[in-house]
């Protein structure tokens, strides 16, 4: 394979204290993380809901079952 002269190409070198400083991301990168934080904050929130009414169902059926 020939080694492409990549500054030709517009392409510049980074040092790694640059690359610390690079916030990553993008368009893709922002919505993916926003996609991803929405459907976390989904899917505590129904586990969150099914747990109080799994929890409420079981208190009001003990009580029906101790009031026999």
């Amino acid at each position: 394979m020939k080694n492409l002269d990549l500054k030709n190409l517009g392409v510049q070198e980074m040092n790694t204290a640059e690359m610390a400083k690079v916030e990553g991301g993008g368009l893709l990168g922002g919505a993916l993380t926003g996609l991803l934080g929405s459907v976390a904050l989904t899917v505590n929130t129904l586990s969150n809901d099914a747990s109080a009414f799994l929890s409420k169902t079981l208190a009001n059926a003990l009580r029906f079952v101790w009031g026999l």
